[in-house]
């Protein structure tokens, strides 16, 4: 009880500790929530009208599409232009998923199994699989329905296939899958951008105005003074003027998050000892082929071309002046070299040369393989021996080759040695070339055993085998490592954008100043491979320098100088070029009136005036975008078409000059005023534009937050 009494004494005390005790419990779990929620937040790579794609799914969607080009291109190897292609797809599509796939849906758009069948296997085939080589008969280059039938059969039986065979068909599947999904998405948008496109016709004012815009052409001479006649320092620019402009322009000001850069990007070139240590080398190597008996071994150690035991024809060695000057200038055993041209030593030498068909036409008959050599001889004997008794070569490819060509009836067609035949071995090369017309030969290659007939030959021409030793000097790692050193100091020395804007002349290196930087940008400037400078630029603040990043071949170094935020430029920083085509408007205009005050009549005295020459330009019509010599100047083209052959005009201020002009010649096209094709032209001329507009408006008014910044 007296315990009892004393929590009873103590209550207000006690409930206020339980209290403190819930509300720590309560926070320290909203704080661990909120820890979760922000570790959420900062994991999302792209959130697009409050829909988030987290990394995870954002790689496991690059990974699909990286399976997907690497299975199409046949490589396991995509290079950076692959691979920011395939980050830029997984973007696009997840943005077009949640921008333009809700109005479809809202629209009751929809892809019918029976409208998949039909752009699969129907009449209206899409256009993604008409252009897919894998479904094209190889004789046509035609679509081929059979082939992309058999295709599918064989992913939906996977099942029935041998093991072996099952892991091909499954790429088969993960192409299929990705092409399907195209193929529904292509068409979806195609329907949407259609009814658009429905929605927006042309009339029968906009036709008629059309077409007389293209009917009537105009030659003329002109003569054209400059803006820079004018002193700027003699033109006033009224600050209420470039602010008026500028609210009238505001959209086109409307900017992407920027930051500001100084950097440093120096060329990692070789150093002259480089250049002295492989002329050397090739000396030395020179020396080894003199006496060699092994060319191609030595050729295929030391240089970057790999050596092709194969005889060439002049034609065979393409655009190479170098070789071909070579080759039909020397003996057997001739060397020339080493000879220094686009930053390579090279050495030639003439390993052997003959008189044979430059290529040959060729046909085949792969025989299936038997338990014994004994027994593939005589199954090769027996069939060479049916051809020489009269046998038709295709109906035997037809009933025993057992290769892809049987379809062609074994033709492999016209081969050089250098081509289709090297990586053959050289018992199949001696024998195509040396079989006459019609013959047929038993021969071995590393594929099994052939039946080969040359069904047609070219004519004989010389013919040159050359070792070719090619050597690029590059900067040792000596070299590398003084330049990034020397840089690496000088920064050391000047870790501020002040002082290295201050001393970077001074020390030979050449900034780049007030570069703009988008958080998208692979490049910067004339810096390519710059993906890693554009992530630090965009995670590091204004006064910081980055240490030296190694993008392609310079060594870059970045000053942050600031950041401007998404949204719309500042007056301030869009003034300098306002102003400046203010001040061009008021040049011209004053220029112009300062001519026609002189009632000149003649384009000579124009000229005179202008201290200018004539020229000439020829079928300008009010259409045409851009007048040749000039540029674009829309009050021109209309002034020339409406005024009357002969007549000197009046001085007309343009954007890029003051200019005065007399039509010396003007035809109109006969061709009769269709309304209806012209309604047709000017639809389709909007199509693409519509669709593009629309789709570009979706995109700017959707709510998108792309992080992908701070991934890659």
């Amino acid at each position: 009880m007296a315990t009892l009494e004393k929590i009873r004494k103590r209550a207000g005390l006690l409930v206020t500790v339980v209290g403190l005790a819930l509300f720590a419990f309560i926070i320290g779990d909203l704080l661990n929530s909120g820890n979760s929620f922000i570790n959420r937040n900062q994991n999302n790579v792209v959130v697009v009208n409050g829909n988030a794609v987290d990394y995870q799914e954002y790689l496991s969607r690059e990974n699909e599409l990286t399976e997907v080009y690497q299975l199409q291109l046949g490589s396991t190897s995509l290079n950076d232009n692959y691979i920011n292609q395939i980050r830029r797809t997984v973007y696009d599509d997840i943005v077009m998923e949640n921008v333009l796939v809700p109005r479809l849906e809202n629209l009751g758009m929809m892809i019918t199994p029976e409208e998949m069948t039909d752009m699969v296997e129907g009449e209206n085939i899409s256009p993604i699989l008409l252009q897919l080589p894998l479904f094209q008969n190889p004789q046509t280059g035609m679509f081929d329905r059979s082939a992309i039938i058999n295709f599918l059969n064989q992913i939906k039986n996977i099942g029935s296939y041998p093991i072996d065979a099952q892991a091909q068909i499954q790429q088969y599947k993960t192409l299929w899958m990705f092409w399907e999904k195209n193929i529904k998405r292509n068409r979806m948008t195609e329907k949407y951008l259609t009814l658009l496109n429905k929605a927006i016709v042309a009339n029968s004012l906009e036709a008629k105005d059309a077409f007389n815009n293209t009917s009537v052409s105009s030659d003329i001479v002109y003569v054209m003074e400059s803006f820079s006649n004018v002193a700027d320092s003699t033109i006033n620019v009224p600050a209420s003027e470039i602010e008026k402009l500028y609210k009238e322009r505001k959209e086109m000001f409307r900017q992407n998050e920027t930051c500001i850069i100084d950097y440093i990007a120096v060329d990692i070139v070789p150093s002259q000892d480089d250049y002295n240590y492989v002329a050397k080398e090739m000396d030395a190597i020179r020396a080894e082929l003199e006496t060699t008996d092994n060319v191609a071994a030595l050729t295929n150690e030391k240089s970057e071309r790999k050596y092709i035991n194969a005889f060439f024809s002049i034609n065979g060695f393409g655009q190479d002046a170098d070789i071909i000057d070579f080759a039909s200038t020397s003996e057997i055993g001739d060397i020339e070299g080493p000879i220094f041209k686009d930053n390579k030593y090279r050495i030639l030498k003439l390993v052997d040369k003959t008189e044979n068909a430059d290529s040959v036409n060729v046909s085949e008959i792969m025989i299936a393989p038997r338990a014994t050599e004994a027994e593939n001889k005589a199954y090769a004997d027996s069939l060479l021996n049916a051809l020489k008794n009269g046998a038709d070569f295709a109906e035997l490819v037809q009933t025993h080759s057992v290769d892809q060509l049987v379809e062609k009836n074994g033709e492999i067609g016209w081969i050089t040695e250098a081509g289709a035949l090297q990586n053959l071995n050289e018992e199949f090369k001696k024998t195509v070339f040396s079989l006459p017309i019609g013959q047929c030969a038993i021969v071995k290659s590393t594929y099994g055993t052939h039946i080969v007939k040359v069904t047609d030959r070219t004519k004989n021409v010389p013919k040159y085998k050359v070792a070719d030793i090619e050597y690029t000097v590059t900067p040792s790692s000596a070299t590398r490592s003084l330049l990034y050193n020397t840089l690496n100091q000088f920064i050391a020395n000047n870790n501020s954008v002040e002082k290295i804007e201050a001393a970077a002349k001074e020390n030979g290196y050449n900034l780049v100043t007030n570069a703009r930087v988008y958080s998208t940008d692979m490049t910067i400037g004339a810096v390519t491979g710059a993906r890693q400078v554009v992530r630090w630029t965009f995670n590091n603040k204004k006064g910081n320098v980055s240490e030296i990043n190694e993008c392609d071949d310079k060594f870059v170094v970045v000053a942050h100088k600031g950041r401007l935020p998404e949204g719309y430029q500042s007056l301030a920083s869009v003034t300098p070029q306002l102003k400046a085509e203010l001040a061009a408007k008021k040049k011209s205009e004053e220029i112009a009136a300062s001519l026609k005050s002189k009632n000149l009549t003649s384009i000579e005295a124009y000229a005179d005036a202008m201290s200018a020459n004539p020229d000439t330009v020829k079928f300008i019509t009010m259409a045409t975008s851009r007048i040749t010599n000039i540029g674009v100047e829309p009050k021109l083209n209309a002034l020339i078409t409406l005024t009357p052959p002969d007549k000197v005009s009046e001085p007309v201020a343009g954007a890029n000059g003051v200019y005065v002009f007399k039509v010396i010649n003007r035809t109109t096209d006969n061709n009769p005023y269709d309304e209806s094709s012209q309604k047709s032209m000017l639809e389709a001329n909007n199509a693409y534009r519509i669709g593009s507009y629309a789709l570009h408006y979706m995109q700017q008014k959707a709510d998108i937050e792309d992080n992908r910044i701070r991934f890659y």
